[in-house]
Parts: structure tokens; sequence; C-alpha cells
């Protein structure tokens, strides 16, 4: 790509001098001997660098070079003058200029000032285009992950998106998963209708049934005008059913209807309406639990779980918190207000150490509070929750004591074994499960597992060595 150099000089003579040593270096040089010529240029072509005199008539440098660097932020200025002095050089730097050079100056000089400035932005233009190629594949429908088991789940989201199936994705409160059934639906072929969601928790059996299926006038005492419900709201596009372990066994009968019929009747109404909606459930309880102890009817789950997605919790995709981090500053109205764009190295170690029982919506709010506390650019520390004693037993088993003393190697090394701990934990040394989740096989996983000296006996029961954290920074791996 080639390289756009403007010299806004009134010395024509200096202008020739520029520009016959730009093009022996392969620049596209143009000149401009007044402001209003040099603002003609820059609308109509990308200049890479801009050299300005001090003196322009109709204004002057300082002023030109301030008006050129606020319309256009990514063009770089070199002042050129032939009065010097400290103050005239802190002068232009604070308008922006990028160096300051006088007259009357060497080849030599000039061209080692441009080259230094080029670099300068050729490296900056490198790092914008690298973040947005890090945030592409790390990111999907404002999601954002590098774990395994996050990219199959954006993988099935691509696939779902094309289709009506229904889903029910499951996970602990505050993994995301709205955030997912927003994705399944603005990814496919239903983006152009509603995506209308609805808590089943937040409404008592006789309104819950007035907000899914509506009502007309007169249905009920306050019944003044006609209303429709979330179900025929959805028509053409997504209904959001969440927590739907709340619904009881009567309305669970009467959304049975309607899922399988495809038609609703609203409250006082004598005919049906025709409804073409996705429908997408979610839930953080078992509810083959609930389908067991009779709370939930056994036809309506399988009518809901034709196609199940499970989000895993924060704890089990640690390596994703920086991030989300990163993803929250970018997206915090008041983080951006205050200039806040990174945390530290010790508020991220603390981040990560904690076992985040209330997962993403936790890290938001523990995130939102800093954000607050914080004066520049740094957040340096973090206040995370503290709890009962239960929380804290909770903690102890989760947390990773990361440290970032250690060269790469090791710390990979500790935080692969404390990973396969925790898969073998969660799968009572499971070999066959184990390798599934890990998406390896189950030769790679036996010869990690002899690797580290993990054996499958020690995470059979609990209560065992296997319970404790393995992720001991002041212990040396086993073997190379």
């Amino acid at each position: 790509m080639e390289t756009r150099i403007l010299i806004i000089d009134d010395d024509p003579l200096i202008c020739e001098q520029l520009e016959r040593l730009f093009r022996a270096q392969q620049y596209v040089v143009e000149s401009a001997t007044t402001a209003a010529d040099a603002f003609d240029l820059l609308c109509q072509q990308d200049f890479s660098l801009a050299l300005v005199d001090l003196r322009i008539p109709g204004t002057d440098g300082l002023s030109l070079t301030r008006e050129v660097r606020n319309r256009w932020p990514d063009l770089d200025v070199i002042m050129i003058t032939g009065y010097a002095s400290i103050k005239g050089a802190v002068e232009a730097i604070k308008q922006g200029a990028s160096d300051y050079i006088t007259k009357p100056f060497q080849n030599e000089e000039i061209l080692l000032a441009t080259e230094k400035v080029l670099e300068k932005r050729r490296l900056l233009d490198e790092i914008h285009y690298l973040r947005g190629q890090l945030a592409d594949r790390y990111s999907f429908a404002n999601m954002v992950s590098r774990n395994p088991r996050m990219h199959e789940i954006f993988s099935q989201i691509e696939m779902l998106a094309q289709s009506d199936a229904t889903t029910l994705l499951t996970g602990e409160s505050g993994t995301g998963k709205e955030l997912c059934a927003r994705a399944i639906h603005f990814q496919g072929k239903r983006k152009a209708g509603k995506f209308v969601p609805i808590n089943c928790a937040a409404f008592p059996d006789t309104l819950l049934e007035s907000e899914l299926f509506g009502y007309e006038r007169g249905a009920f005492t306050g019944a003044i005008h006609d209303r429709i419900g979330k179900v025929e709201l959805s028509n053409g596009g997504t209904l959001f059913l969440d927590e739907i372990e709340s619904i009881s066994l009567n309305m669970q009968l009467k959304l049975l209807r309607v899922l399988e019929e495809r038609e609703i009747e609203r409250l006082g109404a004598n005919r049906r309406v025709k409804v073409n909606m996705r429908v997408i459930a979610a839930t953080n309880v078992d509810l083959e639990a609930l389908v067991a102890s009779g709370a939930m009817r056994e036809d309506f789950y399988y009518r809901v779980n034709v196609v199940p997605i499970r989000i895993p919790p924060l704890r089990d995709r640690i390596e994703d918190v920086p991030l989300l981090v990163g993803e929250f500053l970018r997206n915090s109205t008041l983080a951006k207000e205050k200039g806040i764009n990174r945390v530290s190295n010790k508020a991220l170690s603390g981040l990560m150490s904690y076992g985040w029982p209330g997962n993403v919506r936790e890290l938001g709010n523990v995130l939102e509070r800093s954000i607050l506390k914080t004066n520049g650019p740094v957040i340096r520390d973090v206040d995370l929750p503290g709890g009962g004693p239960e929380r804290r037993a909770t903690e102890n088993t989760s947390r990773r004591a990361f440290d970032y003393e250690v060269p790469l190697k090791e710390f990979l090394r500790r935080a692969e074994r404390e990973y396969l701990g925790h898969v073998l934990r969660k799968y009572r040394g499971g070999i066959s499960s184990s390798a599934k989740h890990a998406l390896v096989d189950a030769a790679t996983l036996h010869r990690k597992m002899k690797s580290y000296g993990l054996k499958r006996e020690e995470f059979r029961t609990r209560g065992s060595r296997a319970d404790q954290p393995i992720f001991n920074v002041s212990q040396p791996s086993t073997s190379t």
C-alpha cells in the first residue's frame, strides 16, 4: 500500500525540495501553500503524514495542526519552522504534532523523523488489526470465549439458528442463557421477527396465563381493553420462556397444547389464533428431578427438551475472565467516561482466583463497583464478595492460585494438571467421560495423568485427597 505525504508550506522552494526528497524514497507526495488548499486535498485523499510549516497565510501552523488532528485523528503531523524555541516545540506537541523540526534542516534529519513517525503509525495500525483479529477469533454474537466447550456451543447456535427446533438452555444463574437465546434468534432466519422474553417466575399462575395468552376486553374485572399476549406477540419470531421450572402443572398443560397445536385462545375469547413462533426455554434446575418428583409433566418436559444446551459455569471456563473483563470495559459507558481501559495483573489474578458462584453476572457487578471506585486508566484492586462458611468452602475447592512469576511452560503445565484434576473429580475418575469432556482420546488422557501423577482411584470417592486443590504454586511439577 502506498504511503502518501502532504506538505503544507507557503514557500514553493521548500515544497519542491521536500517533494523531490520524498519521491526519491518512493513516497506519494502532494503540496499545498494555503490552509484552504490543504483541506481540499485532505478531503479528497487519505494521507499518512503531513508536514506543516509554522507560518501559513491566513492562519498559523499550530492552529492548523490542531484542526487537522481534530478532523483527521489518524493523520500524524510533523511541524517545520525557522523559529526554533523550546516553548514552540512544547506548544506544537500539545496541539498534536508528532515531531518538531527547524529550518534549515538536513535531508537525513527530515527522512529520519518521517520514518520514525510512519513506523510508529504502522505499529499502531498492526496492533489495532491484531486486536480486531483476536476479538473475531474469540467472539460470537456478543459472546466471548476461548473455552472449547463454549466454542462447541457457538457452533450449535449457528446450526440451530437456521432451524425452528425447540431448544432448552440449562445452566446456573448468571451464565448467559438469555444471551444464548438472543444469539439463536438474531443469527437465524427469524431475526426480522420479535424476540419476546418472559420470566415465568415473575408472575403468579393467574397472571402468567394472561401474560402468555392475552385477553379480550371484559374477560375479567379491570380488563377494559384487548391485550395481546406474549405468545401472539412472538408470531414470526421467538418466544423465550425463562425459568420454566416455576410453571405450575396446570399451566404446563395449557402451554403444552399451544406448543403442539401452535394456536392460542385469549382469555374471554371464543376463537383461536394461529401462531408461528420458535420456542426457546431456559432453567437453572434439574428438570429430570422435577419430572421424577411430579413437579413437572413428563410430556411437557419432552416437548421443551428437543435440543438441550448446557452452558458451563464461569469457574469451569476461568480462562475466559480476561476476555470478559475486556469486553465489559469496552462496553461500559462509565468506564469510557473515566478513561478506564484495563486491569492490573494483581486485580486480574484476584478475579481469576475467585469461584464466581454468581457467574458472568457477578463478574459484571464486581467490575462495575471497581469502575466506580477507580481513578485513572487502570483498575488496580477489586473487591471480591465475602460470604459465610459455605461460600468460602466452595471457593477453596475451586480457587486457582495463579503464579505469574514462573516461566510460561511451567505455568501451562500447572494449569493443565489443575484442569485435569477438576475434570476427573467431576466424573469420579471416569476415563471415558473425562476424555470426552476434555475433547481428547482416552490414550492421551492416560498419558497426561501418568505425566502428572494423577491416579483415577483418587477421584472415585468424595472426601479423598482428590477433593483438595491440586494447583499448588509452591510445588514444581513432578515430571517433564
